[in-house]
């Protein structure tokens, strides 16, 4: 009976990922690898700060440049922050194994660039106002195109159904799109 558990552990060892899916501050990151924000660990207000700016958890962020002060791609924005802020904030490299993660071709609205156009999948199980959603026209099916992001990434301008509609940050990181090929 051990024999058999331990045989299964060690072929789904086998099966693991080996990539570098490794959780570190965003100082430590390689430049130019997409990376997944795991959390924020800052106070409060540094906290709320960098969610404004587009670091939000769950977030896709890019370390373009690394000099100084980093250079950072997130929200479809170039942001500048210190190498001391860039460490309160804790990534992970997506994995480019195939197999490993879900449909790449479905994210959350709050990942997609400017002009970029999808259609909805399916929402987030968190999201509690799924009815106001409904009502908004916001339903699986439906297509959506990201009109523009507020300066600091919140809210978001998005195109559906023939009208324009801004939604929190939040309640986009919920909402998930397919996009088109």
């Amino acid at each position: 009976m051990v024999n058999k558990w331990l045989k299964n552990l060690w072929s789904f060892k086998k099966q693991e990922c080996v990539c570098h899916a490794d959780v570190k501050n965003l100082s430590k990151a390689v430049v130019g690898r997409p990376l997944r924000v795991e959390c924020l660990r800052a106070e409060e207000g540094m906290c709320q700060r960098l969610r404004e700016m587009g670091f939000c958890e769950s977030s896709v962020v890019e370390k373009v440049a690394d000099s100084g002060a980093l250079i950072c791609k997130v929200c479809d924005s170039k942001v500048i922050i210190s190498k001391g802020v860039a460490e309160k904030i804790i990534v992970k490299d997506i994995c480019p194994c195939q197999g490993h993660q879900d449909d790449p071709k479905v994210i959350a609205l709050s990942q997609m660039s400017i002009g970029q156009q999808g259609i909805i999948n399916d929402f987030s199980s968190e999201i509690d106002g799924y009815e106001r959603m409904e009502e908004m026209g916001m339903t699986p099916g439906e297509r959506v195109e990201i009109v523009r992001y507020a300066p600091l990434g919140d809210p978001i301008e998005i195109k559906i159904r023939g009208y324009c509609l801004s939604l929190r940050k939040q309640e986009a990181d919920l909402i998930k799109v397919k996009l088109d090929t």
